[in-house]
């Protein structure tokens, strides 16, 4: 299915660029490493069921760094993590469902984590942007690319204690075939969507 980066995906996902709408905010923020807020990020992934709509679960735990330079942003530089096991799908009656997929397609038994590392960004507007990076999933690394959006940034964030803040949200698709998942595919599709929402801090 799909994950992370990250990917991890997040990732998350950090990328960035010129901000449009106030250039004097990102360039004030310092430059450094930022560490995800875990309260303010959500890792999602969809597939398609059945061919009639997209089934969407979340990763509730993941974690992701992001090594930040608003000056060039193409510089920046994004890893994640993710617990293939920690499957969230709200599923009413059955309780086996989320460790099902962690287990069956995502094959967390074997291999409980995935992760993102950024190789290239692309600045690609005044606040937007494509981040490739190195997906490793059940064991198969390959690249993948997320499209990038920079929120905003504060130098002074009331709500982290005054520490620096920036937000990103990010979207990037992937087969899971080409990960080795197969399993179920009379039912679940092979593209696999990713959407990701992360507020990083200055640490």
């Amino acid at each position: 299915m799909r994950l992370l980066t990250l990917s991890l995906a997040l990732a998350l996902s950090a990328c960035a660029f010129t901000a449009d709408e106030s250039p004097r905010t990102l360039l004030s923020l310092p430059t450094g490493q930022y560490r995800l807020e875990k309260d303010h990020g959500s890792l999602l992934f969809r597939v398609k069921h059945l061919g009639l709509s997209w089934y969407t679960v979340r990763l509730a735990s993941f974690d992701a760094t992001l090594d930040f330079d608003p000056a060039n942003p193409a510089a920046s530089k994004i890893s994640a993590i993710a617990d293939v096991m920690s499957v969230r799908a709200e599923h009413p009656t059955d309780k086996d469902w989320d460790a099902r997929i962690g287990r069956d397609i995502l094959r967390g038994g074997t291999f409980p984590q995935a992760t993102f590392a950024s190789t290239h960004i692309d600045v690609t507007g005044a606040n937007t942007g494509r981040v490739t990076g190195d997906l490793t999933l059940m064991g198969v690394t390959r690249p993948v690319t997320l499209d990038v959006t920079y929120n905003g940034g504060m130098d002074n964030a009331a709500l982290y204690a005054g520490r620096a803040a920036v937000g990103f949200s990010a979207r990037g698709a992937f087969n899971r075939s080409d990960f080795g998942s197969t399993i179920y595919s009379q039912f679940v599709g092979d593209e696999v969507q990713l959407v990701i929402e992360a507020e990083f801090t200055r640490r």
